[in-house]
């Protein structure tokens, strides 16, 4: 079932070569202007969208001191467009990070300011090993309440 895929930017093809890493989705986009077109009164995305997302680190960062406030507002959006995605046969959204995806007892980024809490919008899904170094996350698009 298709959802979200957090994923870092060195495990994507390209900049790797095809063989060895996860392909990119087409359709580049930043997130706040993801989030802004989710809120659209025509759902801009079906099931050809292939999008790949990118800067919600940077949102996080911008955010500061609210980060968490920042987190849950963005859960909730994503939340509201789940059954959006799923009434149009989205497949995987990839989510970019640059920085370090970490697992713990809970997912987060670690960015050299500061430890980002993605738990907060998207949980902390197991890892899932893709080829012979490459590590994303995945969750579905009706995320849980956090």
């Amino acid at each position: 079932m298709p959802g979200y895929q957090l994923i870092q930017e060195k495990y994507l093809s390209p900049p790797l070569p095809a063989d060895k890493g996860v392909k990119a989705n087409n359709r580049r986009i930043g997130f706040l202007d993801f989030l802004k077109e989710l809120e659209d009164e025509h759902f801009p995305y079906h099931e050809e969208s292939s999008l790949c997302v990118v800067g919600l680190e940077d949102v996080l960062l911008f955010a500061r001191p609210e980060m968490t406030a920042m987190a849950h507002n963005i859960h909730q959006k994503l939340q509201r467009a789940a059954r959006h995605f799923e009434n149009n046969n989205c497949f995987w959204v990839q989510i970019v990070f640059r920085s370090e995806l970490v697992r713990g007892e809970t997912l987060r980024v670690n960015h050299p300011a500061v430890e980002l809490p993605i738990f907060l919008i998207f949980g902390s899904p197991p890892p899932e090993n893709i080829g012979e170094h490459a590590v994303c996350y995945r969750c579905s698009f009706n995320l849980s309440s956090i």
